[in-house]
């Protein structure tokens, strides 16, 4: 990598830190391009040679995060054979990362409305389906795709009140893995 394409990822980095860190501190509304240049140091121009418009931005926080999210989930997930625990363990994992993130969380929930972020945001959430679609599967379910779905948007439903909260929800959880454990067909079954 050359040393003006090493310079442009930090500029693009450190305009994407602005961003959370603004959006941590006073949500998506008070996220301008002017303060977002403002807090990385950087001209307004800079800010369109990375990114096209605010909606690309917005896309490029949630996609950031989403990797972050993703690899958390994954480490968790790794070392457990598909199954109940190995769904929880990444449930878990994703509702504590969020919570620690909460203010990036609220932004992203936020900008879900906007249309240049909303349709990657359904394609991001459909990466953690897939991942706990073996897991259903190994649980006994015969349509294991539907049923990580729900799973997912459970878990995803979770995440908006403890992010609104500030805080784990113990009873939220508590019911969540109460169905994890009626979901497990294996179980129920033997």
């Amino acid at each position: 990598m050359t040393s003006r394409a090493v310079a442009a990822e930090r500029t693009r980095e450190a305009l994407l830190a602005a961003g959370l860190r603004i959006a941590g501190e006073h949500g998506l509304a008070a996220m301008s391009v002017n303060r977002v240049v403002g807090a990385a140091g950087v001209a307004k121009g800079t800010f369109y040679v990375h990114f096209p418009d605010r909606g690309a931005f917005l896309n490029a926080l949630h996609e950031r995060f989403h990797e972050e999210v993703a690899a958390a989930v994954g480490a968790a997930m790794a070392p457990l054979a598909p199954g109940r625990e190995r769904l929880r363990g990444g449930m878990a994992t994703y509702l504590d990362l969020c919570l620690r993130n909460n203010g990036v969380k609220a932004m992203l929930l936020e900008a879900r409305s906007d249309p240049g972020v909303s349709d990657q945001v359904t394609a991001r959430t459909s990466v953690f389906a897939v991942r706990a679609e073996a897991d259903l599967r190994a649980m006994g379910w015969p349509d294991a795709a539907s049923a990580a779905r729900l799973v997912v948007a459970m878990s995803a439903e979770l995440s908006v009140v403890e992010t609104t909260r500030g805080a784990v929800d113990a009873d939220g959880r508590a019911t969540l893995w109460s169905f994890l454990d009626r979901l497990d067909l294996g179980v129920a079954a033997g």
